[in-house]
């Protein structure tokens, strides 16, 4: 019962602000003792974890641990928090999140920070990917570096990237484009200058992706946007058409002039639903800001029953 009653408190404490959980740092925290029964914080993805280690004054007692906070686990995923922790001790050793992609003391987690980079990159192109905002914060809040190239470039880089640049030449040459598949290694290169390129959009000093070698892949018209994107902005010029002529966002679900426009619009009330849910959705938060910008309803069914109060 006492137990119960310590971890009640450390609770109200957060409630009431008294316990800040911005200003916890990476790692373990030690709190105030609370009759010999310690409370830990630990900070993670801008929230607190807080840990009751339960322990008397008598050796034979076992501690026990307490995790509070089991629907934000939930919500990340079993599997990524036992990787969020595992990611948090490495930091702890050396310094950063840079794990290598062959690290034989953890080779999955070696593996789990390849995925995170790769679901990101996903992410910002509106694809189906299982990065979230909550993991997106949760890995910012250690430090987490998605794009690797970023470190100091090397001559063996250079040549790696010119590499690769004359094989897009040779592509080019022959199919009079740059939208090569992504399902091979030379694709793959291609979503990584568009990823690298709208992740940096003003050029900073520390992307691979220079200004020298911008100008390069603009001599073969490269597409630094995806034909998903492309078919993004369609769209939402469609949407704005619809609103100038009718005033709302609100499109029928049956739509005659713009069946596409209809589907559209219910696919995207779908994809924030899963998103409410904690569940993987393509659709990012700076698309939900674009579209709430033009006035879009994300529940047809409140927008009517308002309409009608």
């Amino acid at each position: 019962m006492r137990r119960l009653l310590c971890l009640h408190f450390v609770q109200h404490l957060l409630i009431l602000g008294i316990i800040g959980t911005t200003t916890l740092t990476c790692g373990l925290v030690p709190a105030h003792n609370l009759n010999n029964r310690h409370a830990t914080i630990h900070s993670t993805n801008n929230r607190a974890r807080i840990l009751l280690a339960a322990t008397t004054t008598d050796d034979t007692d076992a501690a026990t641990t307490t995790i509070v906070d089991e629907q934000l686990t939930k919500q990340l995923g079993s599997a990524f928090t036992q990787k969020l922790t595992e990611l948090e001790e490495y930091k702890k050793t050396h310094g950063n999140c840079l794990v290598p992609r062959r690290y034989e003391e953890n080779p999955s987690l070696g593996n789990f920070v390849n995925k995170q980079r790769q679901s990101y990159r996903k992410f910002l192109m509106g694809e189906k990917s299982s990065m979230n905002d909550r993991r997106i914060n949760a890995l910012n809040q250690l430090g987490f570096v998605w794009d690797a190239s970023s470190t100091p470039r090397s001559s063996h880089s250079d040549k790696a990237w010119q590499k690769m640049y004359s094989e897009l030449t040779k592509f080019h040459a022959t199919n009079g484009h740059c939208r090569v598949p992504s399902t091979s290694t030379l694709g793959q290169w291609v979503v990584r200058q568009r990823f690298l390129y709208r992740q940096y959009p003003n050029r900073t000093a520390n992307s691979s992706l220079t200004p020298e070698r911008i100008s390069k892949l603009d001599k073969l018209s490269f597409p630094w946007t995806t034909r998903s994107e492309q078919l993004w902005q369609e769209r939402i010029n469609d949407l704005m058409e619809y609103k100038r002529k009718h005033g709302d966002c609100m499109v029928p679900r049956k739509y005659p002039p713009n069946e596409q426009l209809a589907a559209w619009v219910a696919t995207q009330r779908k994809n924030y639903n899963r998103r409410e849910k904690g569940q993987p959705s393509p659709l990012s938060v700076d698309r939900i800001k674009q579209l709430e910008k033009l006035g879009f309803v994300w529940s047809y069914w409140d927008f009517n029953l308002n309409n009608f109060q």
